[in-house]
Formats: C-alpha cells, sequence, structure tokens
C-alpha cells in the first residue's frame, strides 16, 4: 500500500477512536515520508507536534498502521515543514487515488460550521432508521417540527451508535429549514474547556449569555459534568435560561441521568424533567441495511457476501462498521477477493478479546463511576464504592476467567468467598435491573473498543 493510501486508512480509522478536535489539531499536518525496514516515517510539522504524537498517541497509531500493514513495527518522526496533506489532492490519472476520495472523504469529516460547531456530513437523509433508534428518531422529528415541545431531549447509548449523528442532523435541519435560528452544538469537554477561560478571564457572565441565547442548544457527552462543580454551576443557570425562554435543549451521554455520578442532584432533577430515551444496538437486518446506504453514498462496489460478513461479526458499534466498510473497500478493490478482505477484517473482529487485561478493567470501571481505584482496593463500604467495586469483581470473573483468589488479590487482598458474593449480587442485579444491564453494556463496550 503506497504512502497516501496508506495514511488516509490510518487517519479513517482514527476517527473511531479520537474526537474531531484532536484529529483536527494534531494530525492535520502531518504526512507519512516513508515506509523501509518496517518502519514508517511520519513527517510532522514542528517538535511541538512530534513530542505530542510520540507521548499521547503512538500506541494507537502503531496498532493502526499494523491493521493496514503488519510489517510495521516501529514510528519514526521528522520534522519537515512540507508536511501535511489531509486536502487530498485530487489526481485524475490515479486510480488508487480516486477510489480513496470516493471512500474517505476527509474533506466533508473534518469540516465543521464555525459559528454552530455543526459538522453538515450529519443529516436525517443518511440516518438508517431502525428499531434501535426508532424512538429518538420520532422524538427528534417532533422537536424538528415544534421546538421546546421535548425539552429537554436525553439521549444516551454506548458509543459509536449514532448519538452524534442524531444531535448534529437536528441542528443542521433547524438551521436549513428556519434560517434564523441560532443553533449551537458543543461536546462538554469543549464547554468546560470555555468555562476554565473564562474563569481566568472573568467572563463567566459572558459565557452564559451567550449559550443562553441561543434558540437550540445542544451538548454532546453531558457525562463529562461529573466531578467538576463550577462547570455544573455555569450549565445549570444556562440550562434554566435556555428552558425557561422557551428554546430548545438536547443532551447526549453514554449513560442515563440517574448513572452519572458527581453530578449536582438539582441539575440531574432536570435531566430528567424531559424526555430520555436510549439507543440500543442494531439487529443483524439493521447492519446489514447501515452498510448498504454507506456504500451508495459513498459509491463503492462490494459482494453481497462480504457485507453479510461485516454485518454478523460486528455487532455492537455503527463506527466499527463503517471502519470495517472502508477497510474492506480498499482490499477488495486491490485484491479482488472475499478471502483477502475476510482476512484482513479478523483483526478487527478478533482483536478485542486478545488484548483484554484486569488493569483496564479495573480502569474503565473506576472512569466510568468516576472513582479512583485508591478507593477500590480500600476496606469502605460506602455504596458509591461497593458496587463499582462488585462490578470489576464480575467482570474480571466473566471476561478474563481470573480465579476469585486471583480476583481477590488484584482487589485490595479481599478473601474469596467476598469475591463469590459480590459476582453473585452483580448477577442477581443483573437479572432484576434493566439500566444496570445497560451499563454492563457500556463498560463491556469501552473495554474492548478501547
Amino acid at each position: 500500500m503506497d504512502n497516501q493510501h496508506l495514511w488516509h486508512s490510518v487517519i479513517n480509522s482514527l476517527e473511531r477512536k479520537f474526537s474531531k478536535t484532536n484529529l483536527i489539531t494534531w494530525f492535520r499536518d502531518v504526512d507519512i515520508k516513508q515506509q523501509k525496514d518496517n518502519q514508517v516515517t511520519i513527517a510532522v510539522p514542528n517538535i511541538f507536534v512530534k513530542e505530542w504524537l510520540h507521548n499521547k498517541f503512538e500506541k494507537d497509531l502503531l496498532k493502526t498502521f499494523q491493521n493496514f500493514s503488519p510489517d510495521i513495527q516501529n514510528i519514526k518522526y521528522v520534522i519537515s515543514k512540507s508536511s501535511g496533506h489531509l486536502d487530498l489532492r485530487r489526481s485524475k490519472n490515479n486510480k488508487t487515488q480516486t477510489l480513496i476520495d470516493d471512500i474517505s472523504q476527509p474533506q466533508i469529516e473534518f469540516y465543521q460550521n464555525r459559528i454552530s460547531g455543526l459538522n453538515p456530513k450529519y443529516t436525517f437523509q443518511n440516518f438508517i432508521v431502525g428499531q434501535f433508534n426508532q424512538l429518538a428518531h420520532a422524538c427528534a422529528l417532533s422537536i424538528l417540527k415544534k421546538a421546546g415541545s421535548i425539552n429537554p431531549l436525553f439521549i444516551y447509548s454506548g458509543v459509536g451508535l449514532g448519538k452524534t449523528h442524531i444531535l448534529e442532523a437536528i441542528g443542521n435541519e433547524t438551521i436549513n429549514e428556519r434560517k434564523k435560528k441560532k443553533v449551537k452544538y458543543i461536546p462538554c469537554p469543549n464547554f468546560t474547556s470555555q468555562i476554565i477561560n473564562a474563569i481566568r478571564n472573568q467572563g463567566i457572565e459572558k459565557v452564559v449569555d451567550m449559550y443562553s441565547n441561543f434558540d437550540v442548544l445542544i451538548v454532546d457527552d453531558i457525562e463529562f459534568l461529573a466531578g467538576k462543580e463550577r462547570t455544573q454551576e455555569v450549565f445549570f443557570r444556562v440550562f434554566n435560561n435556555v428552558k425557561e425562554n422557551d428554546k430548545q435543549i438536547i443532551l447526549s451521554s453514554d449513560r442515563p441521568p440517574h448513572s452519572i455520578e458527581n453530578i449536582e442532584e438539582r441539575l440531574r432533577s432536570r435531566f430528567e424533567g424531559g424526555m430520555i430515551v436510549d439507543i440500543s444496538f442494531p439487529d443483524y437486518e439493521e447492519r446489514l441495511a447501515i452498510l448498504e446506504e454507506k456504500i451508495e453514498e459513498r459509491g463503492g462496489i462490494l459482494p453481497q457476501e462480504i457485507l453479510e460478513f461485516i454485518a454478523k461479526n460486528i455487532k455492537k458499534n455503527i463506527r466499527e462498521l463503517e471502519g470495517a466498510l472502508t477497510k474492506a473497500l480498499i482490499i477488495f478493490e486491490q485484491e479482488r477477493s472475499f478471502e483477502k478482505v475476510k482476512n484482513a477484517l479478523e483483526n478487527i473482529i478478533l482483536e478485542p478479546r486478545k488484548k483484554l487485561s484486569a488493569d483496564k478493567i479495573i480502569q474503565t470501571v473506576c472512569d466510568f463511576y468516576n472513582i479512583s481505584q485508591r478507593e477500590i482496593l480500600s476496606k469502605t463500604r460506602k455504596k458509591e464504592v461497593v458496587l463499582p467495586r462488585q462490578t470489576i469483581m464480575y467482570l474480571l470473573r466473566e471476561e478474563i476467567n481470573l480465579s476469585l483468589p486471583s480476583i481477590g488479590v488484584k482487589i485490595g487482598n479481599k478473601d474469596h468467598t467476598t469475591v463469590g458474593y459480590a459476582c453473585e449480587k452483580i448477577e442477581d442485579k443483573i437479572k432484576k435491573d434493566g439500566e444496570f444491564i445497560k451499563d454492563i453494556e457500556v463498560l463491556k463496550e469501552r473495554i474492548y473498543s478501547t
């Protein structure tokens, strides 16, 4: 695979792992300089980007390179003023380049409206509706018909199931139909960053006024408010202003409001005061429909058996479906072989269970419940610690089959009977508590997807 071809394949895959902001910030001016002796040399614009990629992204970057070119064993960085080719210069005589342009379309992927924060690629026209997201779609249409009819709309699901798509589609459609409406889409971490800057500049009131004046305010990943007292305080004021002025507020999260730890009760009750809907996992037919829609969008051609193979094997993440489709298109264009495509996709399909570790499970659960490992390993019996601790024990047992004594040692030298009791408690809770089942599904998805 040539350099340009490989780099665009890597960027497309990284989109499933990193935020758009990260990709734009750190990969816009980066390119492959050469591949030689199991090493890929990356040209970067300056020392700052070089150190950042090396320190923060190298592990993911190397793994992604190896998905497309297994011989690559290490990455070398060189500073080059001529680096940067994400504009994908089109060559009419280069068939492979045309293929990349057609299937990856990064110039659209990276585009965000500076004022609204919306990416125009997210529309209702390319949003597949099925049982798994039917209610969320119906609520979105209701809001388009009459803003404020459902306020707030709170959508939650695991990663890669279309939350951002439907949120931004509402924003884009609102702007298209009502030009004068002011719409703002912002991921919660970005909102937090603005609050931090506002505190430094004594500009909190300006931030409150600015966000209170939007007709439709869309905040993605609202779970990132957890533990951030000042941001919660500001957001509480914004929320009240927007709602009291009969304007629309739409939120998304990876979990329902009651499962977001370390958030003020007054804020949680407001989230629960509107409509809460979840997006579940698409079934086989819906996954196939999504793949067929995506391939039509890209104007690509793949045998039906390849689409069916992807739909059967990637079940819980639409972004992974798209990533597999991209890879299949590239491999099939080159090799014209179902077996070659199948072999290339095995890394994606089989990878999760190969890399799972006890430490990863522990850290993922701690992050989910916003709790420290120190508390998990302590002897405290506080309710907010006991459930995450028992959940960790259950997942260590179920997902990597650790013995009860081994789990006990991992979780602060607990007795094996304590571990057995914890596993039984969680199994019992899973049978009785529908919301908790969803929490477990989200946790498993995070464990296997990062």
